[in-house]
């Protein structure tokens, strides 16, 4: 991991200025066979000059800075070139550094030369992932706290309590003769129960930390003309989807995203649901169909105004078991359907058209998927680390269940309490493999 590496660290495409990132060792040396200036580089000093190719021709003009080790974003000595943002000079650039022995930067390298270079632990590393891809301001909040090490001030102290419970158990089986301090059978529940109580915690924020930084799908359902389109619109605050009198004017799925308090919504306004005659509308309607199994909300939405139909009722019971919002639109005509049909499921009356129930049914919508946005709460694990998390508390929670019927061997209980620690250690990374890490950083860009 010490070779030299070479990575544009900016967005393809034309822009005032374009980054060139090199990292390893002997990257200054290179750097400057080819970029030009008078004077020495200082760490941290911006130096402007010329940066030529292999035959001395000049590329672009631009600002050097040099970041000795171990005080820079990898731990190793690092340069940083920013050139104009042209692709075809940024490309010139790290084809220069290639032919002068670096290789191309792998996705995530950088990061991953950070973390192992003890400049982040693993959750921190996956947080600059998030930051980068942060698709609200919630979303960039949530990954900012992760990136200053807030999930490993909550994942650290579970798993030394773990290590201090294997560190007396240890004792106990090595200096069983001796006059050492033991824990009594109460303090060992004791202990663990307070672990998992912390594990649990951290649980529960799973499902809105995927929805936060993946989005809630929402499929909005009914028969044709019922107001979908125009709820569609409403939720999205503007005219996206074509508003008619004439039935089955939505002929193929419609979808956008908007976020609700900080979480990414993508709406999906599907075709009527009903037996069509015509081919097109045909092949939508079953398009609508496999955005519904998909949708992780649906919104089932009925004229409020109408009697109900046979139509309403089949579509209804396609429906009635999945995750569902029962949405009464046209209440400005006037309600005249029996609601205790729909009884058991939530009921949100709107008007798509008068804009009035809106906020309520976006309330519902975050409710109903399991989002619990909470002023003040720091962190919300994401889906490796709820899947460890699980691991732990399985462990630990067998462990519980035959200690307390049972005389369970120090032996014994040091393997589940280790496996415990070593889940809780592989959320930030104290316990790792290459195939771990290889997972994490290769969704990472290149050059970061």
């Amino acid at each position: 991991m010490k070779d030299p590496i070479v990575a544009i660290a900016t967005p393809f495409g034309e822009s005032a200025i374009g980054m060139v990132r090199l990292s390893g060792k002997g990257v200054l040396d290179k750097a400057l066979r080819f970029f030009k200036l008078k004077g020495e580089v200082k760490p941290r000093c911006a130096r402007y000059g010329t940066l030529l190719d292999e035959k001395g021709e000049p590329i672009d003009e631009g600002i050097l800075i040099y970041y000795k080790a171990p005080n820079s974003y990898t731990g190793e000595d690092m340069v940083e070139i920013t050139l104009h943002g042209n692709p075809i000079i940024l490309k010139k650039a790290v084809e220069t550094f290639i032919s002068a022995g670096c290789r191309l930067a792998e996705p995530g390298e950088f990061t991953k030369r950070a973390f192992l270079n003890g400049k982040m632990d693993l959750t921190q590393a996956e947080a600059v992932a998030e930051l980068i891809s942060a698709k609200t301001d919630l979303a960039r909040r949530v990954a900012l706290r992760q990136l200053k090490g807030e999930l490993s001030r909550h994942i650290r102290p579970l798993r030394e309590s773990l290590l201090e419970l294997c560190a007396y158990i240890e004792a106990d089986i090595e200096f069983s003769e001796e006059d050492i301090p033991t824990l009594t059978k109460e303090q060992v529940i004791s202990m663990v129960e307070r672990v998992l109580s912390g594990i649990d915690k951290l649980l529960k924020t799973a499902k809105t930390g995927r929805f936060i930084r993946e989005g809630v799908k929402l499929a909005i359902v009914g028969k044709p003309n019922v107001g979908k389109s125009s709820l569609f619109n409403a939720l999205l605050r503007e005219d996206r989807a074509i508003v008619t009198d004439i039935e089955g004017t939505t002929r193929d799925y419609i979808e956008e995203t908007v976020n609700f308090k900080g979480v990414p919504v993508s709406l999906i306004d599907t075709a009527g649901i009903r037996k069509a005659k015509d081919p097109v509308e045909r092949i939508g309607v079953q398009r609508s169909l496999q955005k519904i199994e998909e949708a992780d909300v649906i919104l089932f939405v009925v004229d409020g105004s109408k009697p109900l139909t046979e139509e309403d009722m089949n579509i209804y019971d396609q429906v009635k078991d999945r995750n569902l919002i029962v949405v009464v639109n046209k209440i400005d005509l006037g309600v005249v359907i029996p609601l205790e049909i729909f009884k058991g499921h939530s009921i949100i009356k709107v008007s798509a058209l008068k804009n009035l129930g809106i906020q309520d049914l976006e309330e519902e919508i975050l409710k109903k998927a399991g989002v619990l946005v909470e002023e003040g709460l720091n962190i919300y694990v994401s889906v490796r680390h709820e899947e460890l998390l699980r691991k732990a508390k399985e462990v630990l929670k067998g462990f519980l269940e035959r200690y307390r019927i049972e005389d369970i061997s120090p032996e014994i209980a040091m393997l589940d309490i280790r496996e415990a620690a070593d889940y809780l250690g592989e959320i930030v990374g104290e316990i790792t493999t290459e195939d771990i890490l290889g997972s994490i950083f290769s969704r990472f860009c290149i050059g970061k």
